[in-house]
């Protein structure tokens, strides 16, 4: 368990965006740490000096020079720096536009992170990826009228590109089963569907007749889009879902536990704990905090 002098440590960030903007694009040349902290933007980050160590909910991640780490919405994060070095942060808010389907979809199968490692990826898929950060940094650098709106449609592209090559990020390729899926209903619509209703009592067998299959071969076929089981994934998407109304202080813990589709508080309490590693109740103590962090960076 975190000490209580860590906990008190962390919150909710206040973002400092570019002014007039939902974004924030800058290097940190700094051997400083990033204490547990969670905000609504996406962030990008691409160490290109120096490593880092990046601790997302439970999962570690080691970002080592020219990898690429995608860190979801609302996912409590903390960055560990072993050494000082150019690192390129790239943060968007997307709570505005989040409504759309397909965007909550990418985020829900990347979470907590998608970790694009430059020595497993392949050279001509790095040089697309890179592409585009490249070009929301180049255009950053000198924001005219509309730059905006090109860096976030950039973004979507970037979202989308790794949404439908996850599998290549995440080691579970398989060419077999993507044949076979091909002739029925798209692995896609099946995370679609399933971020519509999985607050609703949506079992295995449930999801396994939408999609056509049955359930043993889904469950297999599933396991290898997602690089996670299915309840797993239906925790996952519940977990999310709490953090987002933990937000909200006319809610009771009980009341977001049912609503996150839950059976039971306790159940809610033993599962959002062992994902975020905070009971419910400290979680939203965190977004409650009045005294956002404050970093010493430098803009690009």
């Amino acid at each position: 368990m975190r000490s209580d002098l860590v906990l008190a440590a962390s919150a909710k960030e206040k973002v400092e965006h570019k002014v007039n903007t939902n974004l924030r694009v800058f290097t940190n040349q700094l051997h400083s740490d990033f204490p547990p902290h969670w905000h609504p933007d996406i962030e990008i980050i691409w160490p290109k000096e120096s490593p880092y160590k990046v601790i997302c909910s439970t999962e570690v991640y080691h970002v080592d020079i020219d990898d690429i780490l995608l860190i979801c919405p609302a996912v409590l994060h903390e960055i560990l720096s072993p050494a000082p070095g150019n690192r390129v942060f790239i943060q968007a808010d997307f709570s505005g536009i989040v409504s759309l389907k397909e965007l909550d979809a990418a985020f829900r199968i990347m979470s907590p992170a998608l970790h694009i490692k430059k020595n497993s990826c392949s050279k001509e898929i790095y040089k697309k990826i890179c592409g585009y950060l490249d070009k929301i940094i180049n255009i950053y650098s000198g924001l005219e009228p509309f730059d905006e709106l090109e860096i976030y449609s950039i973004l979507l592209k970037f979202l989308a590109f790794c949404s439908k090559n996850i599998n290549l990020f995440k080691g579970n390729e398989s060419s077999t089963t993507s044949t076979t899926y091909k002739n029925a209903i798209s692995l896609s619509n099946v995370c679609s569907y399933i971020s519509e209703h999985f607050t609703e009592d949506l079992t295995l067998e449930d999801i396994s007749t939408y999609a056509g299959f049955s359930k043993y071969h889904f469950e297999r076929i599933f396991t290898n889009y997602t690089g996670t089981t299915y309840y797993q994934y239906l925790q996952h998407l519940r977990i999310n879902y709490a953090q987002t109304l933990l937000s909200n202080p006319e809610l009771s813990v009980t009341d977001i536990a049912f609503q996150a589709g839950f059976t039971s508080c306790t159940a809610f309490t033993r599962a959002f704990k062992k994902s975020t590693g905070y009971p419910p109740s400290q979680f939203r103590m965190l977004n409650e905090v009045k005294n956002p962090l404050k970093y010493k960076t430098y803009l690009t």
